[in-house]
């Protein structure tokens, strides 16, 4: 059926991780961006902030993100700010 999902249909993630560039005027600073993809969406201040912003993009597009520590770990995967229903 047309229901099903094929591999290219799958469902991007967005990442939250720190710019670790050091030619970058961003260094430092948290960027959200598609998974696979090297182009930043946008950068933050604070992690908080490229959070806030990831759960927007991934509510929109009904996809979930990944959070990364500052060593560039994994810190949360498949977070979504949905409620499960019970």
């Amino acid at each position: 059926t047309t229901e099903e999902k094929t591999k290219s249909d799958k469902v991007v993630r967005y990442h939250v991780a720190q710019n670790k560039d050091d030619d970058s005027e961003f260094k430092g600073q948290w960027r959200v961006r598609k998974e696979g993809s090297k182009k930043t969406i946008k950068y933050f201040k604070t992690q908080a902030e490229a959070i806030k912003y990831a759960e927007t993009l991934a509510d929109n597009n009904d996809t979930s993100i990944v959070i990364h520590k500052r060593d560039g770990s994994i810190r949360k995967q498949d977070y979504s700010n949905k409620k499960s229903s019970k």
